[in-house]
């Protein structure tokens, strides 16, 4: 299930160029400063952390700044040598772990490590569905009793990708698959719902947030829907 090169040569260029605002933004995610703000209210410990698709790594400093040590995997070698610079400037090279990482393939962590996994706009990104399987599966065993898991991904009603799922095609039984004209990247479209069917039973939803604002991509400005979703460890499942 790993990616060909030419899947890698397009983030590459795409973290170059940043068409898309989050490949260049320096600043963390709004989910992820509220999902790390809400745990920490409620006195869930966050030590360990892994970022799932962590790109250029924004999300990865914000926890280790958070006094967490973190896991930063992303499939392009770019990305992940600039948070390696930037971890070192900002002496947290000891606090975080970059790897040059497929996550559709078996995850480098060891079992029930981690108190929080974010992913933040890359699961959307991942196809097959086959492949969002062995996602799912990576993720049951790495994340710890009663640790969460936050994902965030574009609505099915956003005003950029949701004007091409008419194009799209079925991918599994529950979403829509589309291709970004632009940079050719391909985009998963998903409703709230079908992300929670996704993850259950293993996994509840916790918190939620939804974000609509009007935010660029590829340089035009659109009317933008999100989600985020904290999810963790149902009763029924603990380790």
């Amino acid at each position: 299930m790993s990616p060909d090169q030419s899947l890698i040569d397009k983030w590459a260029l795409e973290y170059e160029k940043g068409g898309i605002p989050s490949s260049v933004r320096a600043s963390p995610s709004g989910a992820m400063v509220w999902a790390v703000e809400l745990l920490k209210r409620q006195g869930f410990p966050l030590r360990e952390g892994l970022d799932v698709g962590c790109g250029k790594g924004r999300n990865s400093l914000y926890m280790a700044r958070q006094g967490m040590h973190v896991t930063a995997m992303d499939f392009t070698p770019d990305a992940i040598e600039h948070l390696e610079h930037a971890a070192a400037a900002e002496k947290l090279g000891d606090k975080i772990r970059p790897l040059v990482q497929d996550v559709t393939e078996p995850w480098p962590v060891a079992p029930v490590k981690m108190d929080l996994v974010v992913d933040l706009f890359c699961f959307k990104h991942i196809t097959p569905h086959e492949a969002r399987l062995e996602y799912k599966r990576n993720l049951l065993r790495t994340l710890r009793t009663r640790g969460h898991y936050l994902i965030s991904f574009a609505s099915i009603g956003d005003g950029y990708y949701g004007q091409y799922a008419a194009q799209g095609r079925p991918d599994g039984e529950e979403a829509t698959l589309i291709a970004d004209p632009v940079n050719g990247i391909p985009s998963v479209l998903f409703t709230r719902k079908h992300i929670l069917n996704f993850f259950l039973p293993e996994l509840d939803l916790f918190a939620e947030i939804q974000q609509n604002a009007p935010s660029e991509m590829h340089g035009k400005t659109y009317e933008r829907s999100a989600y985020a979703l904290l999810l963790r460890w149902s009763p029924q499942h603990f380790h």
